[in-house]
């Protein structure tokens, strides 16, 4: 795999964790006790993270 490949499969691993956090966070009491607002933009940096993490597995897939 070049340098460059390796870069994005981390970075593709690292965003993944950080999504999965998030989505953990997001059904916890204390998301749901918090400003509407502020819950609604965490939803959608989460479905902007979601669609990086499918874009980024996009570009993987087609090295293999």
């Amino acid at each position: 795999m070049e340098e460059y490949q390796v870069r994005v499969v981390e970075e593709k691993r690292i965003l993944d964790s950080k999504l999965e956090k998030l989505d953990n966070f997001l059904l916890t009491p204390l998301a749901q006790s918090l400003p509407k607002v502020d819950v609604e933009l965490m939803v959608r940096q989460r479905n902007a993270m979601f669609d990086y993490s499918t874009l980024m597995g996009a570009r993987i897939q087609r090295w293999s």
